[in-house]
C-alpha cells in the first residue's frame, strides 16, 4: 500500500497565501491544536497556493461568498445560495464541473460536481469509459484491467445531507469544494492527480432548504430548537436512505444514475450526523453480522478506508472516534449499503450533532471512573456556557479497541461537526488516491469473481414468468425495471426450455446471476437468513438487527420468482431498454353497455378513479356469476370483486385501458348480478405536526395511485361533526401518546404544539358510530384497542423481553378473497410485518363484530427475515374489520405499504377505503374538498374466519 508522506498533509483552511496570489486567505473564526499544528508544517516551507480562474474571476472562498465562515455560530448557508456558490466555481475553475443531474420532488436543483486535474476534467467521457470497462470483464481482459489501473484514476463519490437535519455535512461541501478547485499543494495535488472527486452536496435540497429556513426563522427565540412541523423529505422524510432498490422518490433515481449508470466509483461515501448521546464520530468497519452475500475483499477494504478516516481524526487529536458498533453491514436498503453488493466500497460516516447550528452543552464525566464502573459513566461537572439546558454525560466512555479514546462530554459546536467531518474526508480522500490501483484492481478483480462465482450454478438464475401470465401484471414489470434501473441484464426466453425439471415457458424473463451485479440480484430476490448472534458469548443478550431482516423483492411485491440452481441452455435475447409493461386494450363486444375490469393489479385502483372522475358508474359484484358467451366453451364465471363499469362512452373506456395499461371487457351481465356500487371516498389522512413517515409513505402511495385524499391535523379532529365531512379517515402507524398529546415541548411553536386530545378520540369515536370508516395502519391498531373500545387483545404485547421479535420480517398471510378488502388479492399472501401486534376478539360477545379478513394461519409463517415467537402469531387476525355503529374500523395489523414497498398488499388498503366509502350513509353536509393527486414533478416517472 503505498503511504504519502506527512508533510503532505497541508493545506487545512487557516493557511497563509503565498505572496502574490489572487486569492485572499481563507480564515477561521478560532484555531484549534490541530489546526495550528498544520499551519506550523505550512509555514515550514509547504507551499500552499490558491488556485483562482483569471485575475478578473477569482474563486472566493465560502467565507467571503456567503458572508461567514461553515460551521459558524448560528449560521447556516442556504441551498439557493449554494447552488450559485457551486455554479460559480465550475465556471471559475478548470478543476471542477457541475451540472444539474436534474430536479428534486419540490423542483429545486440537484447538483453533481466533479473534481480533478484539469486534462482529467477536459476528458471525462474516457475516464467513464474506463469505469465501464472495469465493471465487465467479459469484455476486458486481464492484461487490459491492468492497464486501466495503472493509469487511470480512482473514483469517490461523496454524498451528503440526505437527512435534511443533519447539515454540518452539507456546509462542510463548501470548503471542500473551494479547496479542491483552487489550493496548490501537495496534498491537493496527489488527490486530484490519482483520483476523480465526485460530490453531491445535498442529496435532499428541498429538506435542505426547509431546514435552513425554519432554523433562521427560529433562531435567537425560546423555540430555536423547536421540531420541524413536517417530514424534511415530502414523502419519506427519514426513511429517504431506505429507498435504494425500490427508487420510489426521484431524489433516489437521482443518485441511483450517477452510481450505477454514469459513475460506476469503485468508492462512495455517504456522510450523516447522528445522537449526541456519546461518541463524536462513526466510522468503518460496521457491526456484525456481514452479509454472506458480499464479496469478503469488500469489508476489507471498508476496513482500510474506514480506519484512514480514524487515523486522520487521531492525528488530529480528537476524542470520541468509534468503529465496529452501532451500523449495520447486513440490512440492504441504505444509500451506502447498496453498493456491497454491486462491488464498491460503501462508507458511513456519523457524526455528533449539534442543535442544527447551536451549541450544545454535555455534563462531563470522570475521566478515571471507579474500579467496576464500566458503561456507566460518573457525572462530575456541569459544562460551562452554552445555549440551554446541559445534556446528560455520556451513556458510554469505556475504553476499548474500537474506541480508543471515549468522548468524555463537554462543548460541541456546529464547528466541531464542520471540522470533525472535514477530517474524515481528508482521510478518505487521502487514502482512495494513495491505493488508486489497488481500488481499481479489485474492482476489476470482484466483478471478475462474481461471473465465476455463479456461472457454476448454485443459483445459476432467477426466473420471472412474464408479467401477462403473473396475478399482478403491473408489478411484475415494475420488479424487472428496478433490476434494470441497477444495473442488472436482463434476457427473455424467445423460445421454450428446459431448466432442472422445469419446463419453462417463451417469454419469460431470465436474469442470470453470472453478471458484475449478480451478488446483488441473488440478495434481493432469495429469502433472508438473519443469523442469531449473540455476542462476545452464547450468554449474552441478542445482538439485535439495525434495520429490517428482510427485503425479498418477489415476496414484497406479489411477483413470482423463481431460483434455479443448476446451469441451462437456452435461446435468450437481452432486453435493451426498460422492460414494456402488458399494453392496455378493451376487449369483447364494443357495443356492450358495461365493460369488466379484473381486480388483481394494482392499475385497477387507477382506472377505477379516473373512471369515477369521468363520470362513470363502477360497482363490485358481489358473488361470483357465470356469464356464457356464443357458445359452451366460452362460458367462464367472473369471480367476486370484479370492477363493473357502466355510463361509460366507449372513447373514455378505450382511453383509460390504454393509458392506464388494464383490460377492460366489454360484455353485458345477466339481470340480478348482485353489485355493491363505488364512489370517491371523502378521504382524510391524519399527519401529526411534527411528521410523521408512515402518512407519508401512505400519502405517496395514495397519489401513486391517484385517490384523492385531504391531509387531517389535530384540529380537524377535534372538530365536530367529522362524518359531515368525511367517509374514511386513515391513521398511520403511531403511539396512543403521538395521537393525543402530541408535540408538548415548550420549545416547540405554540401552533404546532399538542395532539388531538380527548375531544379527538371522542370524535374518532363519534365518527364510526355515525357510519365513517377509521383504517388504522401498522401499530395504531392499538389506538383503537385502547382508546376506542375496540374489543380486542394482542398477544403479543407484554410478552417477556426476547420471547417475540420480528424486526422487519416477511411472513404468510391467508387472505379470504370474498370478502371486499380481500377482493383481488391471491387467496395465500406476504405481509411486512415489522414488530406488529397478533390480535384476537377480547370476549365470546365481541366475535360476531368482527371479521377476520387477512389471518396468520397456524403454519409455518416465516418466509423471510428473522422471527422469534412465531407460535404468539399463528392463528391471529391480521387484517380485521370490527363493526361499531353504523360504521367500523378496519385495523391493517401489520405494514400494508412499507416504505412504498409492499406492492403485493397494497389492494388491502385501496379496498378498505372503497369499501368504507361504499357503505358510508348519506353526508349531511358538504363534502370537504379533497386533495387530489399533484402531477409528477419535473424529472419524475407514477371462508370468512371470525376471532
Amino acid at each position: 500500500m503505498a503511504v504519502v508522506p506527512s508533510d503532505m498533509m497541508t493545506g487545512a483552511p487557516g493557511g497563509t497565501a503565498p505572496p502574490g496570489s489572487s486569492e485572499p486567505t481563507v480564515a477561521r473564526t478560532r484555531l484549534r491544536p490541530a489546526a495550528a499544528l498544520l499551519f506550523a508544517v505550512c509555514a515550514a516551507g509547504v507551499a500552499v497556493t490558491p488556485l483562482g480562474g483569471a485575475a478578473s474571476d477569482p474563486i472566493p472562498s465560502p467565507e467571503q461568498f456567503f458572508g461567514f465562515p461553515m460551521g459558524a455560530e448560528g449560521r447556516l448557508a442556504h441551498w439557493d445560495r449554494m447552488v450559485d456558490y457551486f455554479t460559480l466555481v465550475g465556471e471559475r475553475s478548470s478543476r471542477v464541473a457541475v451540472r444539474e443531474v436534474g430536479r428534486t420532488t419540490l423542483g429545486h436543483p440537484y447538483l453533481l460536481a466533479t473534481i480533478s486535474t484539469p486534462e482529467t476534467i477536459a476528458d471525462l467521457p474516457r475516464y467513464q469509459a474506463q469505469q465501464r470497462r472495469l465493471a465487465d470483464p467479459r469484455r476486458t481482459s486481464r492484461a487490459e484491467a491492468e492497464a486501466i489501473a495503472r493509469d487511470g484514476k480512482a473514483v469517490v463519490l461523496i454524498g451528503a445531507n440526505v437527512h435534511a437535519t443533519e447539515i454540518g455535512t452539507n456546509q462542510g461541501m463548501n470548503d471542500l469544494l473551494h479547496r479542491l478547485a483552487t489550493e496548490r499543494s501537495r496534498w491537493v495535488d496527489h488527490v486530484l492527480d490519482n483520483a476523480i472527486v465526485l460530490l453531491i452536496p445535498s442529496q435532499n435540497p428541498d429538506g435542505q432548504r426547509m431546514v435552513v429556513d425554519w432554523y433562521r426563522r427560529n433562531r435567537g427565540t425560546p423555540y430555536e430548537g423547536s421540531p420541524l412541523p413536517e417530514l424534511y423529505q415530502p414523502y419519506a422524510g427519514h426513511d429517504n436512505n431506505r429507498d435504494s432498490y425500490m427508487l420510489t422518490q426521484v431524489e433516489t433515481r437521482h443518485l441511483n444514475r450517477v452510481l450505477y449508470h454514469e459513475w460506476l466509483p469503485e468508492v462512495y461515501l455517504d456522510k450523516h450526523q447522528m445522537g449526541s448521546a456519546f461518541a463524536r464520530i462513526f466510522v468503518p468497519p460496521f457491526k456484525n453480522p456481514p452479509n454472506p452475500n458480499v464479496d469478503p475483499l469488500v469489508w476489507s477494504e471498508v476496513n482500510l478506508l474506514g480506519q484512514a478516516m480514524a487515523t486522520r481524526l487521531h492525528e488530529a487529536g480528537k476524542p470520541g472516534v468509534i468503529w465496529g458498533e452501532l451500523y449495520s453491514a447486513f440490512w440492504q436498503g441504505a444509500n451506502n449499503t447498496n453498493p456491497w453488493w454491486h462491488n464498491m466500497i460503501g462508507l458511513l460516516t456519523e457524526t455528533a450533532s449539534a442543535r442544527l447550528a447551536t451549541s450544545v452543552e454535555q455534563d462531563r464525566v470522570d475521566p478515571q471512573p471507579p474500579r467496576g464502573a464500566g458503561r456507566h459513566p460518573r457525572r462530575t461537572r456541569r459544562s460551562p456556557g452554552g445555549s440551554g439546558a446541559s445534556l446528560p454525560p455520556p451513556r458510554d466512555t469505556q475504553y476499548r479497541m474500537n474506541y480508543p479514546r471515549p468522548w468524555l462530554g463537554g462543548r460541541w459546536t456546529f464547528a466541531d461537526v464542520v471540522e470533525y467531518d472535514r477530517l474524515a474526508t481528508e482521510g478518505l480522500l487521502e487514502s482512495v488516491a494513495s491505493n488508486r490501483e489497488m481500488l481499481k484492481r479489485n474492482f476489476f478483480r470482484m466483478n471478475r469473481r462474481t461471473i465465476e462465482r455463479f456461472a457454476a450454478g448454485s443459483p445459476f438464475a432467477y426466473l420471472v414468468p412474464a408479467p401477462e401470465t403473473q396475478h399482478d401484471p403491473a408489478a411484475a414489470t415494475h420488479l424487472l425495471q428496478l433490476l434494470q434501473a441497477e444495473a442488472a441484464e436482463i434476457y427473455v426466453a424467445d423460445a421454450p426450455f428446459a431448466a432442472g425439471e422445469r419446463r419453462v415457458a417463451a417469454g419469460t424473463y431470465v436474469v442470470p446471476l453470472a453478471q458484475s451485479f449478480g451478488r446483488w440480484v441473488k440478495d434481493l430476490l432469495e429469502p433472508q437468513v438473519y443469523p442469531d448472534i449473540r455476542w462476545p458469548s452464547p450468554r449474552s443478550p441478542r445482538d439485535l438487527p439495525y434495520d429490517v431482516t428482510a427485503w425479498s423483492l418477489g415476496m414484497l411485491m406479489g411477483v413470482e420468482t423463481l431460483r434455479v440452481d443448476e446451469p441451462f441452455e437456452a435461446q435468450l435475447s437481452p432486453v435493451a431498454g426498460a422492460v414494456a409493461a402488458p399494453a392496455g386494450r378493451v376487449a369483447g363486444n364494443p357495443a356492450a353497455e358495461t365493460w369488466l375490469l379484473a381486480p388483481d393489479s394494482n392499475r385497477s385502483s387507477v382506472a377505477v378513479n379516473r373512471l369515477l372522475a369521468a363520470g362513470a358508474s363502477v360497482a363490485w359484484l358481489r358473488a361470483p356469476l357465470d356469464v356464457a358467451g356464443a357458445d359452451v366453451a366460452a362460458t367462464r364465471r367472473i369471480a367476486p370483486g370484479t370492477l363493473v363499469v357502466r355510463d361509460a362512452a366507449p372513447a373514455l373506456v378505450a382511453d383509460v385501458a390504454r393509458k392506464v395499461g388494464v383490460q377492460l371487457e366489454g360484455r353485458d351481465l345477466p339481470a340480478g348480478a348482485t353489485l355493491l356500487p363505488l364512489r370517491s371516498a371523502r378521504l382524510g389522512v391524519f399527519e401529526p405536526w411534527g411528521g410523521n413517515r408512515d402518512a407519508g409513505w401512505t400519502r405517496w402511495v395514495l397519489e401513486q395511485h391517484e385517490f384523492p385524499y385531504r391531509r387531517l391535523r389535530n384540529a380537524d379532529l377535534r372538530a365536530p361533526d367529522l362524518h359531515d365531512r368525511f367517509d374514511v379517515v386513515i391513521l398511520p402507524e403511531m403511539g396512543a401518546a403521538a395521537l393525543i398529546r402530541g408535540l408538548r415541548s415548550q420549545r416547540v411553536r405554540p401552533e404546532y404544539r399538542g395532539g388531538i386530545g380527548v375531544d379527538g378520540i371522542r370524535n374518532l369515536r363519534r365518527f364510526v358510530q355515525a357510519g365513517g370508516t377509521l383504517i388504522t395502519l401498522g401499530n395504531s391498531a392499538r389506538i383503537a384497542m385502547d382508546h376506542l373500545e375496540t374489543p380486542l387483545t394482542d398477544r403479543v404485547r407484554g410478552a417477556r423481553p426476547g420471547a417475540f421479535l420480528a424486526p422487519g420480517s416477511i411472513v404468510r398471510v391467508a387472505v379470504d378473497t370474498e370478502h371486499p378488502i380481500g377482493y383481488g388479492m391471491p387467496p395465500e399472501a406476504d405481509a411486512m410485518f415489522v414488530g406488529n401486534g397478533a390480535y384476537v376478539s377480547s370476549s365470546p360477545s365481541a366475535v360476531a363484530a368482527t371479521t377476520a379478513v387477512v389471518r396468520y394461519p397456524n403454519a409455518p409463517l416465516l418466509r423471510s427475515g428473522w422471527l422469534i415467537g412465531e407460535e404468539r402469531l399463528r392463528g391471529t387476525g391480521a387484517v380485521l374489520e370490527v363493526r361499531d355503529g353504523r360504521g367500523r374500523i378496519i385495523l391493517h395489523t401489520f405494514r400494508v405499504q412499507h416504505r412504498g414497498q409492499t406492492w403485493g398488499t397494497f389492494k388491502l388498503l385501496f379496498n378498505a377505503i372503497r369499501y368504507g366509502a361504499a357503505l358510508s350513509p348519506p353526508a349531511t353536509a358538504p363534502a370537504s374538498p379533497a386533495v387530489p393527486p399533484p402531477p409528477p414533478p419535473a424529472g419524475a416517472e407514477g371462508g370468512r374466519q371470525a376471532l
